[in-house]
C-alpha cells in the first residue's frame, strides 16, 4: 500500500471524527407542536380533559373517557424562520402525516367498560430519522431545530368510575426511531479499501403514566413523561493496515425529549365553555449533551449547562350545539422559557470531562453557539363533529400556532463577526385531524 494510499484513508477518517462531536438536542415533534388537532389549539394543554386518542400523548387516563372507538388521520407541518444577526438562518420545514385510534377492550364482568387502547404516530413525509451533527462552535439551535423523526405513544386507559367516581388512570409509552451498527474499514486481497456497513433501526421507548379525576364541571390530570431519546450509535473499526487506528465511535443524540411533569386543572363554567390552566415542568438540567467521546482518550466539547424550566399554559374552547352538528372555537397562550444559557465562551473538558489546560496550566476556552430564545406561543383551533344519521361521528378538527422567539443577544460573536450574536424570529405551525368515531 503506498503511502498515498494511507493518507488518504487518515485524512477520510479524520474527516469522519466529527460525526462523533456534540449532536444538536433537536425536539420531538410533540413537544414542539402538541399532539393531535384539538389539545395544540388550546394552548398545547390536554392533561386534564383529552378524551380520545391524543390522551395516549397528553395524558393516557383519558383514553376511553368518551366511550367510543375512533380512527382519525391527519397532518402537521411547521415552517421556521429564524434569525441570526438580523440574516435568515434557513431551517427546513417539518411535515409530517398524524395517524390515531381509540379503541375499548370487549372485556366482559369485572372489566366491562374499564380498559381502552389508543395510540397516535407522528411520521414525517420523507425521513424515518434525521440528525444534524455539529461543532459546539457552530451556531445551532438546540431546541427547536426540527422535528422530523417518526415518533409513536401508545397508552392504555383504565376507568376506575365503577370504584370511585371520576377517578381514571393511564399507562403508555413514547417511543422514537434510532440506529446503531458498525461499518468496517480494511484492504482486500488487492490492496484496495473496502468498506463493510450493518445499519439496525431500533427504537427507543419512554414510559408515561397519568391520572385524571373529574366531578360536575371540574377535571383536574397529571402526567409524567419519562426522557425519551432518539440516539446514533456507531462503531468505526478499522483493521489490515500497517498502522494501528484506535476503535471511533459515533454517539449522537439526534432527538431528546427530558423528563417532565404536566399538573393542569379544568373547569366549564357553562356547558359550552372549557377552560384549562396547565404548568409543565421539565428536567433539562439532566440532558447530558454530546454524547460519548469518539475514542477513549478524545476530548469533550463544553458542558451543556441547561437549566430545568416551567411553562405555564392557557386554553379555551367554546362550544354550540344544534341538533346533529356541534362546532367548536378554540384558543390558547402559553410560555416556553429556554433551558439554554447564553451562547459563550466556555472550557474544553478532557477525556475525564474536567477542564482541559493548555502547557501553562491554563483553561482552554472554546465558543460554544448552542442558540436557543424564550418561546411566547399563541394558539387558535376550529373543532367541527357531525352526527350521521348511520351512528358513525364526523369529527373534523383544525389549529395553528405563531411562536414568537424572543430577542436574544449572546456573549459570543458569529464566527467572523466582532459583535455578539443576536438571535430572533418565529414558527408558524398547521395542522389539522379528521375521522369517524362510534
Amino acid at each position: 500500500m503506498t503511502w498515498s494510499r494511507l493518507h488518504v484513508l487518515l485524512l477520510s477518517l479524520v474527516l469522519a471524527v466529527p460525526i462523533g462531536t456534540p449532536a444538536v438536542a433537536h425536539a420531538t415533534p410533540q413537544d414542539l407542536m402538541g399532539f393531535g388537532g384539538r389539545s395544540p389549539g388550546m394552548g398545547m394543554t390536554g392533561t386534564s380533559y383529552a378524551d380520545n386518542f391524543e390522551a395516549a400523548y397528553n395524558n393516557p387516563a383519558g383514553l376511553g373517557r368518551n366511550g367510543r372507538m375512533e380512527l382519525m388521520l391527519g397532518a402537521t407541518g411547521g415552517i421556521f424562520r429564524l434569525k441570526l444577526d438580523g440574516n435568515d438562518y434557513p431551517l427546513d420545514a417539518s411535515q409530517g402525516m398524524t395517524i390515531g385510534f381509540q379503541l375499548p377492550l370487549p372485556f366482559g364482568g369485572p372489566l366491562e367498560d374499564v380498559l381502552t387502547l389508543g395510540a397516535g404516530f407522528f411520521t414525517p413525509f420523507n425521513t424515518i430519522l434525521r440528525n444534524d451533527v455539529r461543532f459546539a462552535e457552530t451556531p445551532q439551535w438546540t431546541v427547536i431545530d426540527r422535528a422530523q423523526v417518526v415518533a409513536l405513544q401508545i397508552g392504555m386507559g383504565i376507568g376506575l368510575e365503577r370504584w370511585v367516581p371520576g377517578l381514571r388512570l393511564g399507562i403508555g409509552i413514547s417511543g422514537l426511531a434510532q440506529n446503531s451498527g458498525t461499518l468496517d474499514v480494511l484492504l482486500d486481497e488487492t490492496n484496495q479499501f473496502v468498506s463493510l456497513t450493518e445499519v439496525q433501526l431500533l427504537a427507543d421507548f419512554a414510559p408515561i403514566a397519568g391520572i385524571q379525576y373529574y366531578r360536575d364541571n371540574f377535571s383536574l390530570g397529571i402526567t409524567y413523561r419519562s426522557e425519551l431519546v432518539s440516539a446514533i450509535n456507531l462503531d468505526i473499526e478499522v483493521s489490515n493496515l500497517p498502522i494501528s487506528l484506535p476503535l471511533l465511535s459515533i454517539d449522537a443524540y439526534a432527538h431528546y425529549d427530558p423528563h417532565n411533569l404536566s399538573v393542569e386543572g379544568s373547569w366549564k363554567p357553562t356547558p359550552e365553555i372549557l377552560l384549562a390552566l396547565n404548568l409543565t415542568w421539565r428536567r433539562w438540567s439532566a440532558y447530558p449533551g454530546p454524547a460519548g467521546s469518539t475514542t477513549a482518550d478524545s476530548n469533550f466539547p463544553p458542558a451543556m449547562n441547561f437549566r430545568d424550566t416551567v411553562s405555564p399554559r392557557v386554553g379555551i374552547e367554546y362550544t354550540s350545539r344544534r341538533e346533529r352538528l356541534a362546532l367548536s372555537a378554540r384558543g390558547g397562550f402559553l410560555f416556553e422559557p429556554t433551558p439554554a444559557p447564553r451562547a459563550s465562551l466556555q472550557p474544553v473538558r478532557d477525556s475525564n470531562r474536567d477542564p482541559l489546560l493548555d502547557m501553562n496550566g491554563n483553561v482552554v476556552l472554546q465558543p460554544q453557539r448552542r442558540l436557543d430564545n424564550n418561546r411566547f406561543i399563541a394558539t387558535a383551533g376550529f373543532g367541527l363533529e357531525w352526527q350521521t344519521a348511520n351512528e358513525p361521528l364526523f369529527r373534523l378538527d383544525f389549529f395553528g400556532q405563531a411562536q414568537m422567539l424572543q430577542a436574544r443577544t449572546h456573549r459570543v460573536p458569529a464566527p467572523g463577526a466582532t459583535d455578539n450574536m443576536r438571535t430572533s424570529g418565529y414558527v408558524l405551525v398547521f395542522g389539522g385531524v379528521g375521522g369517524l368515531s362510534w
